[in-house]
């Protein structure tokens, strides 16, 4: 094992100070074949012992790509965490440079700045780094190896998709040359039929609106079902292909094209007129908390640009890839990818297979709907027009402003309907009146996005100010937390006692969870022995089907546990939440009434569980948990209302004239429990 760049152990005596304090960082991708959480913990707790390090707790990312530091929260956090005054922690333990990040020397060298200008080293467990200068030429070459790793395996798997795709020509007219579904949920109206390598049948996936998946055998009998998250057993030698499904599905297909087409209508009357019929939509609310279980716009527009229901398979049209893209059918590296990856292709490059299944909507249809998609969009925004000002969207400032709607309101995700169970959004009115540059006056609230997706027969708009909303929202949260933010032991030890007891409730949960895994794993694996044992040559095609299903719960079993091992807390970062969650309450009046919006946000989504607006009694339920915890649904919930006016379109003032929060809410708190 590596020994740390620079800890002096002094002869004989207590260690103290933060060079003798150290965190750990663990990461895993979603390759099976890297190393387990668990085993990275292991490893740093005893690498931690050998240096004389007392570890204060973890940071985990899980399932996520090391080759970017954006989207890693828990890096993200550790970054935090080792900038500030107070950080407590000196040493960084990772397993490896991997774990560090298949990020390039570029920026493993940025964020190795940023953590030794605030006095923290890092520390590989499992490299052979020696802690003199060398190191300082070695570290480069392993990150510029593990980068060049990721970039390899890239390169490998477009190779394999380009083939599956294509099966070796970039068309076909016949149907035969290729065209197999290259992964993930089907076309709404299709399903994917899977064969052997040879051509053999082997079973109908069909996907449910509630996320589950139906398992059909050659005559389209429901055999089984997989539930969420269940993944098929299939060799990755066989393949699939789309074959209509569902007659209905099939048919409001048809029923939209035709909608469009003929009748000419757009895509929200489309919508509107489907949810008017109760034609159940692609996906519900089962399936993602986002998706409304009503047809949308968006949804009617997707599927009428979607070339499946031609019957071709198109793919390649956008790329998000971080190292390469295709083009010409081969692998290409992107250079200079900074922020967003997801980019669309030139048409040139689209792996384009003609006929490569049955189609639900004509071709002349389709291409037809193709024409007045490009000849007749259905908004001045399609065309480039700015709706509100006539302004070509092209001759804008390209950094002014916001980029959406999310990026200025502080309640964005929070806030529901409870008349349409849809979330608010953020919604921004133009008056009539113009300032003095002439510019007509804008003022912003939060609006029912049921109305704003599907129209009318959903909801109607029930637009609330936003600058008064958030004001009341934020003083309810502080009249809650009141009894945490007062001088002395005494908001310490409530604190402590309430998560003391939370956590101990969450420890005999997932005791119990834990025991009922073990026991599932016991009977799989004997069930597994059973059937090894009774193999022979007449049955082993069905013991081989059992035994694939065996081995994926067995791999579900596994995940889980390793889940509630992640979950459960040492006694060290039991004793760190306490103490951060105490400083969190302290500086909670400071941070809410800030001017960093991203501070404020994360702030308010550890307080708040979720708002409901009742238009009907000109109130909003907001519920608050127990206390602001650094875990995610620790804290049981009380009930606290606040009475705001809700401001309709006729009545829209502009924000100079507006009243004050404190003229128009009024907060009553009930607390259960307390």
């Amino acid at each position: 094992m590596a020994r740390a760049d620079s800890i002096n152990k002094p002869r004989g005596g207590k260690l103290r100070g933060r060079e003798f304090t150290a965190v750990g960082y663990v990461r895993r991708s979603t390759d099976r074949q890297e190393q387990s959480i668990p085993d990275q913990k292991h490893s740093i707790e005893r690498y931690a012992e050998e240096q004389g390090l007392k570890l204060l707790r973890f940071y985990v990312d899980d399932a996520i790509s090391g080759t970017s530091t954006v989207g890693r929260k828990a890096f993200q956090t550790l970054i935090s965490d080792a900038k500030r005054s107070t950080c407590e922690f000196g040493q960084i333990i990772v397993y490896d440079v991997k774990r560090f990040g298949r990020v390039d020397n570029d920026e493993a060298g940025y964020y190795r700045h940023i953590l030794k200008t605030h006095g923290v080293e890092i520390l590989y467990v499992s490299e052979n780094f020696t802690g003199d200068g060398t190191d300082d030429l070695l570290r480069p070459v392993k990150q510029w190896q593990a980068r060049e790793e990721s970039k390899d395996l890239s390169k490998v798997t477009i190779r394999g998709l380009v083939s599956k795709a294509t099966n070796g020509t970039m068309s076909s007219e016949s149907g035969d040359g290729g065209g197999w579904w290259m992964g993930g949920a089907p076309p709404y109206g299709y399903d994917l039929r899977y064969e052997s390598r040879s051509g053999e049948f082997l079973l109908v996936l069909r996907y449910m609106r509630d996320g589950s998946k139906q398992v059909l055998d050659a005559n389209w009998k429901p055999v089984r079902v997989l539930e969420r998250g269940e993944s098929l057993a299939v060799s990755r030698r066989d393949r699939c292909k789309l074959e209509p499904g569902e007659q209905r599905r099939i048919e409001t297909v048809k029923l939209i094209f035709q909608m469009y087409v003929k009748e000419r209508m757009g895509f929200k009357a489309i919508a509107d007129a489907l949810n008017r019929q109760d034609i159940p939509s692609p996906r519900g609310p089962e399936w993602a908390s986002h998706y409304s279980g009503k047809w949308s716009l968006t949804t009617v527009r997707a599927i009428l640009v979607n070339p499946a229901y031609s019957g071709d398979m198109v793919w390649n049209r956008r790329t998000d890839a971080r190292f390469h893209r295709i083009i010409k059918g081969q692998a290409v590296e992107r250079r200079g990818v900074v922020g967003r990856r997801l980019e669309p292709n030139d048409e040139s490059d689209w792996i384009v297979v003609r006929n490569a299944h049955k189609a639900i909507v004509q071709r002349r249809t389709w291409e037809r709907a193709q024409q007045l998609l490009k000849q007749q969009p259905s908004s001045k925004a399609q065309r480039g027009i700015n709706p509100r000002t006539g302004q070509n969207v092209n001759d804008r400032a390209p950094n002014g402003g916001w980029t959406g709607p999310r990026a200025k309101f502080l309640l964005s995700g929070l806030i529901s309907c409870s008349h349409c169970g849809s979330r608010y959004e953020g919604y921004t009115r133009y008056a009539k009146q113009r300032d003095e540059q002439g510019r007509r006056i804008k003022s912003f609230h939060y609006a029912c996005g049921g109305y704003i997706r599907h129209g009318r027969t959903t909801c109607t708009l029930g637009a609330i100010d936003q600058e008064q909303f958030e004001a009341a929202v934020i003083e309810a949260i502080l009249d809650a937390y009141a009894q945490f933010r007062g001088r002395g032991h005494r908001a310490n030890s409530i604190i402590a006692a309430m998560i003391e007891q939370q956590v101990g409730a969450d420890r005999k949960a997932t005791t119990k969870q834990r025991r009922s895994l073990e026991a599932r794993r016991k009977k799989i694996d004997t069930i597994t022995r059973n059937l090894i044992d009774s193999l022979s040559p007449a049955n082993r095609v069905q013991v081989d089907r059992r035994l694939a299903e065996l081995e994926t719960e067995r791999q579900q079993v596994e995940g889980k546990l390793e889940s509630l091992e992640r979950m459960t807390l040492s006694e060290q970062e039991f004793k760190t939440l306490i103490r951060e969650t105490i400083a969190f309450a302290k500086g909670l009046n400071s941070t809410l009434n800030g001017s960093d919006l991203d501070q404020r946000r994360a702030s308010v989504r550890r307080c708040v569980q979720g708002i409901v607006i009742d238009r009907e009694n000109d109130s909003a339920a907001i519920t608050i948990r127990s206390l602001p915890t650094l875990t995610d649904g620790m804290g049981e919930a009380l009930s606290i209302e606040v009475v705001v006016p809700l401001m309709r379109r006729r009545r829209c003032r502009s924000p100079k004239n507006a009243p004050t929060a404190a003229s128009v809410a009024r907060v009553a708190t009930r607390h259960r429990g307390h």
